[in-house]
């Protein structure tokens, strides 16, 4: 991209040139000031205290993690601005509807909500958001993936209930 850059700089009248060059400086510099963090919690467990089968972790990791856990895999592209401004907000947005890294310090009530809206936007097709999808193809849920997610929520719903009650 440099050696394009030099092509073409040179041949721009100056004004213009210089106008580009301050525009590509300062996205530089938004870039490295915003670029995405890994958080302290990255290394948590996804749904700790849950009892997930081996294909929906493998699904929920696949398609939820990046978006709904600590655990977020940034891409070379989430870290140039405005795109890393994006992704940024839409990750943040993501934890705070559902973060699936601090599953076991929600309350039984919000697990049992969750449980049910996690049914409930993926059986829809909600979830993962085709924004999302298009840009990472591996995360489309297959058929099989759904009805496994939608089974596990309400078994693991129906769990959670009998345990309360048994408290």
């Amino acid at each position: 991209m440099l050696a394009a850059l030099q092509l073409i700089v040179p041949a721009l009248k100056p004004r213009i040139r210089k106008i580009l060059l301050v525009g590509i400086a300062l996205a530089g510099i938004a870039s490295i000031l915003t670029a995405p963090r890994a958080s302290e919690n990255a290394g948590a467990p996804l749904l700790a205290g849950a009892r997930v089968p081996v294909a929906v972790r493998a699904a929920i990791e696949r398609s939820c993690r990046d978006c709904h856990s600590e655990a977020t895999r940034f891409p070379s592209y989430s870290y140039v601005a405005p795109i890393s401004w994006m992704i940024e907000s839409d990750v943040k947005q993501g934890r705070e509807h559902l973060n699936l890294s601090r599953w076991n310090q929600y309350s039984l009530i919000r697990r049992e909500r969750c449980l049910s809206e996690i049914a409930n936007q993926v059986e829809d097709g909600g979830m993962p958001l085709p924004a999302y999808t298009w840009i990472h193809p591996s995360a489309v849920l297959s058929p099989a993936d759904i009805d496994a997610i939608f089974a596990w929520t309400q078994e693991e719903r129906a769990r959670l209930i009998s345990e309360s009650v048994k408290r």
